[in-house]
């Protein structure tokens, strides 16, 4: 359903924006117009996965393994990769949608806002439809059904930090967070897959299809967060404060604990050693991601202007872009 722009001029500058994303929707949304055909898209020459995107991708180790091994540990990476993104979709974000829709979050309860929210809710159903058929796939081909993929860290630690409170508006803004960061990281996160030509066809397509919708939904979440800031009251502004900077470690995190599973169950002999040596270097790399967009918000929100916004993203090793150089905002 479209609708005409409303000529109200009290409506902030986020929701006009808004407006005009869901207007244009129906001509937008890339994965519930476009079909793919799974089984004319693939190639098992070539591999599921890239190698640089392994954390351990120059552990000699697994240089060492056979390159049977190697495949197999690519395909578990493809599949990780996927299963995240879904974890991401089902877990974080449309939760997060329906607090919207159902006006449980400050500032939401007008029909823009809650249009938006509904139409990104649907984006995300075909989104996970498209990339369960393509998981689906590579496990039949790769001999991997019966892999089994444990929670990650991500959904775990926003688990745990929205059950150390009570009060219900504080979880339901954990997770406005963690959707918020997680859309503004998830169009680079699919970036790195969805141009590369050296990996199976079919999932360089799932994810160049998935990516052209959630470049949209990253404009459509930093306007949401923004607007529903404005309308919350100073305790709440200062909880979001402290929240906001915490998913950007959570996404940040190498998922060290999926990949044990993964390579236990394949039968990778040195899988003991290879996390080991993985978790002691580090296990939350900050320089794996680019976090300028939740930057970008966070200063347009006026939060890295007080000293508790400064304090709390200082806290979790975070830097400012200052003059095109990243200056640690804890000094």
């Amino acid at each position: 359903m479209e609708y005409q722009l409303i000529p109200n001029t009290s409506i902030s500058r986020s929701q006009r924006l808004l407006q005009k994303i869901s207007q244009n929707w129906q001509r937008r949304a890339q994965v519930k117009t476009q079909e793919i055909d799974i089984k004319s898209t693939v190639d098992k020459s070539l591999p599921d996965f890239r190698v640089d995107l392994l954390p351990f991708k120059d552990h000699p180790d697994f240089l060492e393994a056979s390159s049977e091994m190697q495949r197999k540990i690519l395909s578990c990476g493809w599949l990780a990769y996927n299963t995240k993104t879904i974890d991401i979709e089902t877990k974080i974000v449309n939760p997060a949608c329906n607090h919207i829709i159902h006006g449980e979050v400050p500032g939401v309860d007008d029909e823009i806002s809650q249009q938006t929210a509904s139409e990104t809710l649907v984006d995300e159903s075909y989104h996970v439809l498209l990339v369960n058929k393509a998981c689906h796939l590579t496990r039949h081909q790769r001999g991997l059904q019966s892999l089994v993929l444990p929670n990650f860290n991500l959904v775990v630690n926003m688990y745990q930090e929205q059950s150390q409170y009570l009060e219900y508006w504080k979880k339901v803004l954990v997770q406005l967070a963690t959707a918020t960061v997680s859309e503004l990281f998830i169009s680079d996160y699919l970036d790195l897959l969805a141009h590369d030509q050296t990996i199976q066809p079919l999932n360089r397509l799932v994810v160049d299809t998935h990516l052209q919708d959630e470049m949209a939904h990253g404009t459509i979440f930093n306007h949401l967060a923004k607007h529903i800031y404005s309308k919350l009251n100073q305790e709440q502004q200062e909880f979001f404060i402290e929240i906001l900077p915490k998913p950007v470690r959570w996404f940040a995190n190498i998922e060290l604990t999926v990949w044990k599973a993964m390579l236990e169950q394949i039968g990778f002999a040195h899988t003991e050693r290879v996390i080991a040596d993985c978790a002691a270097v580090n296990e939350v790399n900050l320089l794996r991601i680019d976090y300028t967009g939740v930057m970008s918000l966070a200063e347009e929100l006026g939060i890295l202007n007080s000293s508790r916004g400064i304090d709390c993203f200082g806290k979790a090793d975070l830097f400012a872009v200052v003059d095109g150089r990243q200056k640690c905002l804890a000094t």
